[in-house]
């Protein structure tokens, strides 16, 4: 019999997993996107040079290969071109109009409020203006409504100079020249995936998240599970994820939630992507779980239902991202022996002797780690002592909050 072929879009270290559980399933895999370096090309059968940002491209090639499905692990601009696809051939998948109000940061905040949740304050901007009725004083988070990986991201300092910089680097990373201002919402933040099936949360694992905020572009460090807030919560989060998913009939796959509750105990929800999260959060869920997301998302794409799964004990764990407080020349890296003896995987995308910048966003990771111990000792270990990268300068990165 023919193996079914399965359209993966992209090729990078976080969709190798993918890739990997799709071959042990006797699936025919193909993979696209512009770099044809990625190392998941050399996994599938099939590599195709072309963006996963051009839907219309992506379609191409997949009418030319006659797939059966298609799907993406790990990547927020990947996704519409999937959803685009899956309607254009009648494949199982998401619907381009639900990705959109997921992916993009003003519809979602729409959607969030048509459908009567909790929102922070919202302006949606085309220009470099800062809007008259704006509070410059106050806190906001500044973010391209397209942009991947924080990129573009900036809290403001409470200055009309700071909100207008930061406006303006907001929609030099935005495709489509939109950005949105949100107020600042005090308090811890969670994060973690999860799994829809018929519109409800099947799976989820939340965990707390920290932030580097050395060069004020509010940029994901880590994640620390099981989550440190109340269990009441948890399922506020849950309950507003299962509103929002169903008010935009994205009722089917993987998403990724990012969530904050503010002084009063109320949550409001960051984000809701329709996607697994990257940093190989689906792999340490797996490790501390036991839910296999690749092959939850392989099904999906094939037609086939997830069903709810329930486990008797969640490990703690955490990921750590890898990166320079300064420019230099990467040299290694160094942890304390409590990291050591819990580290299970480290991935490194820079090699010794390689020039590593700032970090201000995904494309300047140099790396990432995942541990499996205990909470308190992780916890203790990380704010002590954290990973070091070490560059030519010996520089150690610092700044690691829940701001």
């Amino acid at each position: 019999m023919t193996a079914k072929k399965l359209m993966v879009l992209g090729g990078s270290a976080f969709q190798i997993p993918l890739i990997q559980k799709a071959k042990e399933m006797g699936l025919y895999v193909i993979t696209c996107d512009y770099l044809p370096g990625n190392p998941g090309h050399v996994l599938s059968d099939e590599y195709h040079n072309v963006s996963t940002t051009d839907p219309e491209a992506v379609l191409a090639i997949a009418q030319q290969c006659g797939i059966d499905a298609i799907t993406t692990f790990c990547s927020d601009p990947a996704v519409p071109a999937v959803a685009f696809v899956a309607e254009a051939m009648s494949l199982p998948g998401p619907s381009l109009k639900s990705v959109e109000q997921l992916t993009e940061k003003d519809k979602f905040r729409q959607a969030m409020k048509d459908a009567e949740l909790n929102t922070p304050e919202v302006y949606v901007l085309d220009s470099a203006v800062v809007p008259e009725t704006i509070n410059c004083e106050k806190r906001y988070i500044v973010k391209p409504v397209d942009s991947s990986g924080s990129k573009g991201i900036t809290r403001s300092a409470g200055t009309k100079e700071a909100l207008l910089a930061a406006i303006e680097y907001a929609l030099t990373f935005s495709r489509a020249g939109r950005c949105v201002i949100e107020s600042f919402i005090d308090g811890p933040q969670v994060h973690g995936d999860a799994f829809i099936s018929n519109g409800k949360v099947v799976y989820h694992y939340l965990g707390d998240h920290y932030f580097y905020t050395d060069t004020n572009s509010f940029i994901p460090i880590s994640t620390r599970w099981p989550a440190s807030i109340s269990l009441e919560a948890i399922d506020s989060v849950i309950s507003q994820v299962e509103k929002i998913v169903s008010h935009v009939s994205y009722l089917d796959g993987p998403i990724n939630i990012e969530a904050r509750i503010d002084s009063t105990g109320e949550a409001y929800i960051i984000e809701v992507g329709p996607r697994n999260g990257g940093n190989f959060v689906p792999i340490i869920q797996q490790r501390l779980s036991g839910f296999d997301f690749t092959e939850a998302v392989i099904a999906i794409s094939l037609g086939n239902k997830v069903t709810a799964t329930c486990f008797d004990q969640y490990k703690a764990g955490a990921y750590y991202i890898l990166h320079a407080a300064v420019e230099g020349v990467f040299s290694g890296v160094e942890m304390s022996e409590v990291l050591q003896n819990s580290l299970f995987y480290q991935y490194l995308f820079k090699n010794s002797g390689d020039t590593v910048s700032p970090y201000t966003g995904s494309n300047q990771t140099i790396g990432v780690c995942l541990f499996e111990g205990d909470k308190i000792s992780l916890n203790e270990s990380f704010t002590n002592q954290p990973p070091s990268v070490l560059t030519s300068e010996n520089e150690h990165e610092a700044g690691v909050s829940y701001e």
